[in-house]
């Protein structure tokens, strides 16, 4: 009975998108992504060995969904699992950059 209640309301409820969360973004890029980047605009550039989180947020073309896609691909130093969610926060993060 329960299990009914729970697939009636699945259809009846629609299913809420999370928004991509910039703060979770920069918390992950400061574990996952600092080695090798630039996160952020006051950091120096001891690091860099990768483009600044800056520079790629101003690249045309570079959306949400590509660069969230391109965070999914293995990086030639990460050998770091990352999943789906947090390649959208750290997507949302860099993209924080190009206002």
């Amino acid at each position: 009975m329960i299990g009914r209640w729970i697939s009636l309301a699945s259809i009846v409820f629609p299913t809420i998108a999370l928004a991509d969360d910039v703060d979770a973004g920069r918390e992950i890029a400061q574990r996952r992504c600092s080695s090798c980047h630039v996160i952020a605009p006051h950091q120096g550039n001891e690091v860099a060995i990768a483009p600044p989180f800056v520079t790629i947020a101003r690249k045309r073309g570079f959306g949400s969904e590509m660069l969230a896609y391109f965070i999914l691909e293995p990086h030639p130093r990460m050998n770091l699992a990352i999943t789906r969610r947090e390649a959208n926060d750290v997507a949302a993060y860099i993209l924080s950059f190009a206002k």
